[in-house]
């Protein structure tokens, strides 16, 4: 027979080890569902595919990197792509150089492959879319993602 003592430490226990409501875990996605995932949210409204190569030249486009302009500012797209991908990644370190945030990532599901994301404001970039005035006119920020790869080391 379990004393008031004992019944009141089990119910503690349970209630303990019951998962706050929003916090329980997503299962990290495969690399072909993480990959799925980022161009779904690069495929809404206020994401915009471009020649990536025609303006930061053909290395950008190298190992299937896709280039994006947004009329969300550098934060709006930091949040969200911070929001999207923190469950499926090791860790989350963005790096801020020149205005531009960067990172690699490495899968949860495969700590082998890394992916790379970056976003940077637009309107500093008056050389490189001289050609393409209407995207600095409707355009805040662009964003740079490199699909699930094995990296090499430098």
């Amino acid at each position: 027979m379990i004393g008031r003592l004992g019944l009141c430490c089990l119910v503690l226990m349970l209630v303990a080890c019951q998962p706050v409501e929003g916090s329980q875990q997503t299962a990290p996605l495969g690399p072909d569902q993480f990959h799925a995932l980022i161009l779904q949210r690069l495929s809404a409204p206020e994401f915009e595919l471009i020649d990536g190569a025609k303006f930061y030249g053909p290395l950008v486009t190298e190992g299937g990197s896709r280039v994006y302009v947004s009329p969300l500012n550098r934060e709006q797209v930091l949040g969200e792509l911070s929001a999207l991908i923190e469950p499926h990644v090791v860790e989350m370190r963005w790096s801020d150089d020149y205005g531009q945030y960067h990172g690699t990532f490495r899968l949860r599901s495969d700590p082998e492959l890394e992916v790379a994301l970056a976003t940077s404001l637009l309107k500093p970039k008056t050389d490189t879319f001289k050609d393409a005035p209407e995207i600095l006119r409707a355009y805040q920020s662009d964003v740079l993602y490199t699909p699930p790869s094995v990296w090499d080391e430098p």
